[in-house]
């Protein structure tokens, strides 16, 4: 999340400061999330529909097709990082300000695996698997379809709100959408990283 792939060589000087960063920022976040389950009613190249909820318009089934059910999913880190990244950018501590974005990057993005993780073991039968999350704003959804994960989900539950610019308050938080479905049919499915060219793509999977 700060720009180093795999054959870039981090510097000593910035493994030690981002170490330091997140010791110091684990006190400060707070993840939480809220999910619910609902029967996939339709599913297209295009759209989802769950129930009676506004369907979910874009490359839907790429990532969720052997879904039969599927988990619309809001998590957060809370804001103190955010807080203390923008106080470290305005005292001109720039590159702290930068890693600590970053870091809260990164513990949302480990706050979806570990609700990935609830909804496995909470709601995935003996012979089911989960597809991977699928976020609006990447691999061709809309940020646009938040409005239907949020008109699913109770996202005030965990203190998060949907600004009418699409940004989450707080802005380390993420939604999206978990599919469950029979397990030798998502495996049999993949991802669709297998088949996607940009191989630059940091949420490659």
């Amino acid at each position: 999340m700060m720009g180093c792939g795999k054959q870039t060589r981090v510097r000593p000087e910035h493994q030690a400061l981002v170490e330091r960063l997140i010791e110091e920022t684990r006190p400060r976040i707070h993840a939480r999330g809220t999910y619910r389950v609902h029967p996939v009613t339709r599913m297209t190249d295009t759209e989802l529909a769950l129930g009676s909820y506004p369907p979910v318009r874009g490359p839907i089934a790429g990532f969720l097709r052997p879904a039969t059910r599927v988990a619309a999913f809001v998590v957060t880190v809370g804001d103190e990082i955010e807080r203390l990244a923008d106080q470290r950018l305005r005292a001109g501590a720039r590159l702290e300000g930068y890693v600590l974005n970053a870091v809260g990057s990164a513990a949302a993005d480990a706050a979806v695996d570990a609700l990935a993780d609830v909804v496995y073991f909470e709601e995935a039968g003996a012979d089911e698997a989960l597809t991977p999350p699928f976020s609006p704003g990447y691999c061709g959804l809309p940020l646009e379809e938040q409005i239907s994960v949020f008109a699913v989900v109770n996202a005030k539950a965990i203190g998060v709100r949907l600004l009418p610019t699409m940004i989450m308050q707080p802005i380390k938080s993420v939604s999206g959408l978990i599919g469950i479905g029979n397990s030798e049919q998502v495996e049999a499915h993949g991802v669709p990283c297998q088949w996607c060219d940009l191989t630059t793509c940091i949420m490659r999977r």
